[in-house]
């Protein structure tokens, strides 16, 4: 395979999902990540998970491996410190190879954000605000140490889905851990 030309614009050898634009250096490297990962592994894998309906655990299992898991998550704790627009440049091109995806991994890295820089500007009690960064810890270290992968469960296929009713999914803390009961149509 020869070489391709280095965009001046983007700095780039390819053009990515969301165009030729500046990149700052952070996007530039996740978009290259990004788009040699999907060429070279999602691509190839995507058919089976749309045929088969399944989750793309080989896919996150790159991802783990070469740090998408903790793309938005503050330096400080470990992740990339990536900004919205980083994140969202990234999920597009991993949506170019592989759309399973780039769709489950927005949901997971939407749950760094919102305990991250979504969080931060949300009014907090001194009390509250160091609740939430005792929890915020140990889910980033969840995230950036040991690849936990996140979702959105609210995905109820009622009322509650469009926000005009409760959700009816429900947690009881128990003896050794939690009991959640629900139904959810995807999380």
């Amino acid at each position: 395979m020869s070489a391709r030309a280095i965009n001046p614009t983007t700095g780039l050898d390819f053009t990515p999902a969301v165009g030729d634009m500046p990149f700052t250096p952070l996007q530039r490297e996740w978009l290259a990540k990004a788009h040699a990962l999907g060429r070279d592994r999602f691509a190839a894998r995507a058919a089976q998970w749309d045929q088969e309906a399944s989750f793309p655990f080989a896919n996150y299992e790159d991802l783990r491996e070469q740090g998408f898991l903790g793309l938005c998550v503050p330096t400080e704790f470990g992740g990339a410190g990536a900004d919205f627009p980083t994140y969202m440049m990234v999920a597009a091109e991993i949506g170019r190879f592989c759309g399973a995806t780039a769709l489950t991994w927005n949901m997971h890295i939407c749950s760094t954000m919102w305990t991250g820089v979504l969080a931060d500007g949300i009014a907090m009690s001194d009390e509250q605000r160091a609740e939430h960064a005792a929890r915020r810890k140990i889910h980033f270290e969840r995230v950036v140490k040991e690849g936990k992968v996140y979702a959105q469960p609210f995905s109820e296929g009622t009322a509650a889905a469009a926000g005009r009713a409760p959700f009816g999914t429900t947690a009881r803390k128990v003896d050794g851990g939690w009991l959640i009961n629900g139904r959810k149509i995807w999380a």
